[in-house]
């Protein structure tokens, strides 16, 4: 604030003078957000979930900006909660999200690991570089950043990292069959650790593949294509070879054992593919399939959806039996569990788990705070991917292209793009927006 006014007595005045625009910006946001006729367990989420781009968020006079992990906990722009908090993000501010990225990009090391998390005053990162899922998430975001906001010198100002980051992570597959076996034990699942090939670990290996070959191609870097397109392919066949188990894929798999509990979050990666509008690694059976079983097995109406757990006379490790992050209920995750469900026709159980979700919070009294490491919790932001999903969301800010594939096609829904707010009706598959802010006039719009 103290770039844009002399004094607080400056700020004051400026909102005395003007309360009558600023009430009205704001309450009129608050009518797009809710201009939908889903249940309000949806738009409670979209609404709810923004608070800590307020309550947590770190904006300093030098231009740095960061999330909490969780308010005045663990770190600012932490990594991996950064990747799954930072839709809402990119979506209402574009800018805030690349400084975060550019920020961080700066840490990364000299043998392409990317930070974990930045401490208060931004100037330096805590020496957590060894969560594996870091490297393949930092390209997955820069991916997702270039779509929505179409700055190619943002691309072009990250194209080195990603380089730097696939070529680390490569390093993980010792046996050269595509997906990580090496060094795999940490991650976003910190106190829980893995070993071997982890599903987990492998979706996002094959998602960044997928993100960083159409890197390559926007940078015009055949060599770099066709490397990652060739270890993808590979990397496909290794997956159903090495941990598929005829109902769902195993927590992990080394050269002694195999741990066959069942991650609630094993499709991480191929929910953050289609919630950036790309087609996943994965069919959409395939993913139905694994999906049912898990809400089958992990879901309970009462607590929620665990994170893991072990059924079926299935055989789990030390690692993973009575672990606190593996019985525990993220609503982080249960809101990319919904959002994937939804992009592939599971209404039902989408709006199983959010009602599960809202529920709880209620009974907790904490509907705006959620909780994990630390109050006010960045992760569950991550209930933003639930809006790409009901609209069937693709874009193409660069090439002006908007692709919609709502998932009904009767129905009112809020978009929220860069400079552009909007409220759009479906009726019998086509549309009509009515513009709160900006507009898609020059832009080529599929429904």
């Amino acid at each position: 604030y103290e770039n844009i006014y002399t004094s607080a007595l400056d700020a004051n005045r400026f909102l005395a003078e003007n309360i009558n625009s600023v009430y009205k910006t704001a309450c009129d946001f608050a009518d797009l957000i809710y201009s939908t006729d889903l249940p309000s367990i949806y738009p409670e989420a979209w609404s709810s979930n923004l608070s800590p781009l307020v309550k947590s968020s770190v904006y300093l006079k030098n231009g740095k900006f960061g999330l909490w992990e969780g308010l005045g906990f663990c770190g600012l722009h932490t990594t991996d909660i950064t990747y799954h908090a930072s839709f809402p993000v990119v979506c209402l501010f574009p800018d805030l999200q690349k400084k975060q990225m550019k920020m961080g990009a700066e840490y990364q090391r000299k043998d392409g690991r990317v930070h974990h998390l930045f401490k208060p005053d931004m100037k330096s990162t805590d020496d957590s570089f060894e969560r594996v899922d870091m490297n393949m998430q930092f390209v997955l975001m820069v991916l997702r950043d270039y779509l929505f906001t179409g700055d190619r010198e943002y691309l072009t100002a990250l194209w080195e990292n990603v380089r730097r980051a696939m070529d680390s992570s490569e390093k993980l597959d010792t046996d050269n069959d595509g997906l990580p076996d090496n060094d795999t034990r940490r991650n976003t699942y910190d106190a829980w650790n893995f070993s071997g090939t982890p599903a987990y670990i492998s979706m996002l290996w094959l998602a960044a593949l997928k993100s960083a070959m159409i890197i390559a191609e926007k940078m015009n870097d055949k060599t770099y294509q066709n490397k990652w397109n060739s270890i993808l392919e590979k990397g496909k066949v290794s997956l159903e070879e090495k941990l598929w188990n005829g109902e769902y894929y195993n927590l992990w798999k080394n050269e002694t054992e195999t741990d066959e509990s069942l991650m609630s979050d094993q499709l991480d990666g191929e929910w953050f593919l289609r919630m950036m509008g790309i087609e996943g690694n994965l069919s959409d059976d395939r993913i139905r399939d694994v999906m049912r079983f898990i809400f089958e097995k992990n879901f309970d109406s009462e607590s929620g959806l665990i994170n893991a757990a072990c059924h079926d006379n299935r055989k789990t490790t030390i690692h993973t039996y009575k672990n606190c992050q593996a019985g525990a209920v993220w609503t982080g995750i249960g809101y990319v569990f919904s959002a994937l469900a939804l992009s592939v026709g599971l209404r039902e159980m989408a709006d199983m788990e959010m009602n599960s979700i809202y529920n709880n919070q209620m009974r907790l009294g904490s509907f705006w705070d959620h909780w994990e490491c630390g109050h006010h919790y960045t992760r569950p932001m991550s209930s933003w991917t639930t809006l790409h999903a009901v609209l069937g969301l693709s874009v193409d800010y660069e090439n002006k292209k908007l692709t919609l594939n709502p998932i009904d096609k009767n129905i009112i829904l809020p978009l929220c793009l860069p400079d552009v707010l909007a409220t759009v009706k479906f009726t019998d598959g086509r549309c009509k927006i009515e513009y709160l802010k900006g507009n898609l006039n020059d832009w080529e719009i599929i429904v």
